[in-house]
């Protein structure tokens, strides 16, 4: 007879080994969920990069970076705003509610200038820039291009300093992105000097002296 307070073999070992056999089966479905969700996180920033990739520079409007026509690249390199490569192209809108493309522009030198209303350094060079262009502007234009601010914003800026030159509005921020403007540490005022085929040949990140701004302009063909 078995005594009272013990149990058979076979009961003993299955009160004994239910909550072991639980912990291999929860250990052994840690192991494998954990790196399956570890996968899927990975899988997803890159999905997410990618995406961010291929729309990069692009606002809802359709306006941002836009592919620079083959025939209208000297360089046969991809565009970047390195000296010596032909600059990314954009389609952008201007405050009275039209469009500009960059490359449409090709054909006489230009100096592409990144500004916005709030910023100092910007109010500090732009009346040195349209003293540059009100001087020469037979020989070279400015794309002025405002980093999201609104077309109200941009029309008072562009009257108390009198911008009678190109501006357009970089209304998500995408065409400052592309062109890495203030190079490392990343900010405006940023310019960057294109010669007659698009190419950019100087760059200068923070705001312009009469001198750099004359230098740039030099190196683009266009001088005193």
């Amino acid at each position: 007879m078995t005594p009272r307070n013990e149990l058979p073999l076979d009961e003993v070992s299955g009160v004994e080994e239910r909550p072991q056999n639980r912990r291999e089966w929860s250990g052994a479905l840690r192991s494998l969920i954990l790196p399956l969700l570890l996968v899927a996180t990975i899988v997803g920033g890159l999905y997410y990069v990618e995406q961010r990739r291929g729309s990069s520079g692009r606002a809802a409007d359709g306006t941002g970076i836009v592919t620079l026509p083959a025939d209208k690249n000297s360089t046969g390199r991809s565009p970047s705003t390195d000296i010596g490569r032909a600059a990314p192209d954009f389609l952008l809108a201007t405050p009275d509610g039209g469009t500009l493309r960059l490359s449409d522009l090709q054909g006489q030198p230009l100096l592409v200038n990144f500004w916005a209303s709030w910023c100092t350094p910007c109010r500090q060079e732009m009346p040195e820039i349209v003293r540059a262009y009100d001087t020469r502007k037979d020989r070279f234009t400015v794309v002025a291009i405002n980093l999201q601010e609104n077309a109200a914003q941009v029309r008072d800026f562009a009257q108390e300093f009198g911008m009678m030159f190109p501006i357009v509005i970089d209304s998500n921020g995408g065409v400052g992105e592309a062109w890495h403007i203030g190079g490392p540490v990343k900010g405006i005022p940023a310019s960057y000097f294109l010669d007659v085929s698009g190419v950019v040949q100087a760059r200068v990140f923070g705001p312009m002296t009469a001198a750099t701004l004359a230098d740039g302009l030099a190196k683009i063909g266009v001088v005193e």
